[in-house]
């Protein structure tokens, strides 16, 4: 009776790692990175263009104490509650993947990828924001957001080709379905 609940054991570990169901499925990794990644701004002028927009309507808001409503707000407030966090869940989500040899080095590009973002956003967009909301002409604004786009947004878009060269070859070949846009 024991040699066969150790045989009937041994099968079910096997079947088990071999169903590969202790590793995440290529979906699971083409969503966490992969559509992620669309969060990822493509133009900092843009971004800054309309937070230009929002201050000068008087619509620029944060959360409120309550954490329920919001409130008016500087463009620094709303800037650093709109973008000061967005990638943290996702670094994290993204770490927690399960890293075979395959996946790592897509694991990698995505964690490179997601905390540049993050530094970014955490530390050059309340810049800018302050230069708002100190009533800096929009061409002194904009220049600094151009600045941003043309220095650390090149960096970061050869970042995100780098996590799509590895990434899109990867969901090809487990049939992951997908659109380019």
């Amino acid at each position: 009776m024991k040699i066969n609940k150790i045989t009937a054991l041994l099968f079910l570990t096997s079947l088990l790692f071999s169903c590969n169901l202790f590793n995440d499925s290529p979906d699971t990794v083409f969503q966490q990175i992969g559509l992620n990644a669309n969060k990822v701004p493509s133009s900092f002028e843009r971004i800054f263009k309309e937070y230009r927009q929002m201050k000068a309507n008087g619509t620029l808001q944060t959360l409120a104490d309550d954490k329920k409503s919001m409130r008016p707000s500087t463009c620094v407030e709303a800037v650093n509650f709109y973008y000061g966090e967005t990638f943290k869940e996702d670094i994290k989500k993204i770490n927690n993947l399960s890293k075979t040899d395959e996946t790592k080095p897509i694991i990698k590009a995505g964690i490179e990828l997601f905390e540049y973002a993050q530094e970014i956003q955490r530390n050059d967009f309340p810049k800018i924001a302050k230069m708002i909301d100190d009533g800096k002409t929009a061409e002194e604004v904009d220049l600094a957001a151009r600045h941003l786009d043309n220095t650390k947004g090149v960096e970061l878009d050869k970042k995100y080709k780098k996590v799509m060269d590895l990434l899109l070859p990867y969901a090809d070949k487990h049939g992951v379905e997908y659109k380019k846009i």
